[in-house]
């Protein structure tokens, strides 16, 4: 069975968005490949965050995770930090890479230039170092991403081939894996803009999971439009009605043509509200399940579980790592 794994930073709010476009795969993957999913800790501190925040953080979005459907008998679901392999790696490939590869990375460009190069520091230029750690520590074969997460898995193969070359054969090249529908859900306000959780808990545009469900509601009511009052998909002219519909097929397993069909002869104030009540259908179960994980025992268990099972693997690559560096000899090596 091949290895799947990816991880998500503790920061902002969690929103639809994240639960489309990321943790309704992880769910469906996790059936079908031995599954890793990680709270990116470690890459959460590239933004300053109060350090008392940064547990609660931890906890809420790992309840947020077992509520969507994450299985810990599935999966192993724990915390970056837990797995001190992740940085010693991210260390050790680190000779792997050259300041112009880091430096031209899209993340790194977009917030340099926002912060101008006095502001930035070290963590952010070696992102991707940490990112590829993440990945090659458990030879991984498919990581589940976005469109704006591509560039993170191309320079990961390019780290491991390199090491692949200079060293012995150690590490699986791995595969992108971005899905067709609702990978890219956009801001309920703003359609040419991305739903992120990085907004203000306050935006009108962002669908927060844990919101009150008729705040919710409420903002797919008074989302942003077209004057066309016709319902099919076009992304170049119709963004907003668009998004709607992705939205609407991403919940609902539904196509798009079917949805089409279905409101060919309805106004967007149907279409909003059915929406709107199919999201609520959908959200309260979470929320339920959310609570229900907070504030438990077991939700520490899953964490510590997962992460001893996370450090059985780690522990034996790195082991192997050492080995081909000639850092470290161990004859009886065996993964």
């Amino acid at each position: 069975m091949k290895t799947m794994i990816t991880g998500i930073q503790p920061t902002g709010n969690f929103t639809l968005g994240n639960y489309l476009g990321a943790i309704k795969n992880f769910v469906k993957l996790q059936d079908k490949y031995n599954s890793y999913i990680f709270i990116a800790d470690l890459h959460g501190l590239t933004t300053y965050q109060e350090p008392k925040n940064i547990h609660d953080r931890i906890l809420d979005l790992a309840a947020i995770y077992l509520a969507c459907g994450v299985d810990p008998k599935k999966t192993n679901f724990f915390v970056q930090s837990d797995v001190l392999e992740h940085t010693e790696l991210g260390f050790l490939i680190a000779f792997q890479c050259r300041v112009g590869e880091l430096s031209r990375m899209t993340q790194y460009k977009s917030k340099k230039q926002k912060q101008g190069s006095n502001g930035i520091d070290l963590g952010l230029l070696i992102y991707p170092t940490l990112m590829a750690a993440d990945i090659l520590l458990y030879d991984a074969e498919i990581v589940p991403v976005g469109n704006d997460q591509i560039q993170h898995i191309e320079i990961t193969r390019d780290i491991g081939e390199r090491f692949n070359k200079r060293y012995k054969n150690t590490f699986k090249l791995p595969e992108y894996y971005v899905p067709e529908i609702g990978a890219r859900i956009m801001n309920l306000q703003n359609p040419l803009e991305k739903m992120s959780k990085s907004s203000p808990i306050d935006d009108k545009g962002i669908i927060f999971i844990l919101d009150d469900i008729e705040i919710t509601k409420n903002k797919i009511m008074k989302s942003k439009t077209d004057s066309e009052n016709k319902i099919y998909y076009d992304e170049i002219n119709k963004p907003g009605i668009s998004n709607l519909i992705s939205i609407y097929s991403a919940i609902t397993n539904k196509s798009i043509k079917e949805i089409e069909d279905m409101y060919k002869d309805k106004n967007y104030k149907e279409f909003k509200n059915d929406l709107a009540n199919i999201i609520e259908e959908f959200i309260l179960p979470i929320q339920e399940k959310y609570k229900k994980y907070r504030y438990s025992k077991e939700l520490l268990e899953i964490l510590e579980n997962g992460a001893n099972n996370a450090r059985i693997y780690a522990s034996k690559k790195i082991n192997e790592i050492r080995n081909n560096l000639g850092i470290k000899y161990d004859e009886n090596l065996n993964i």
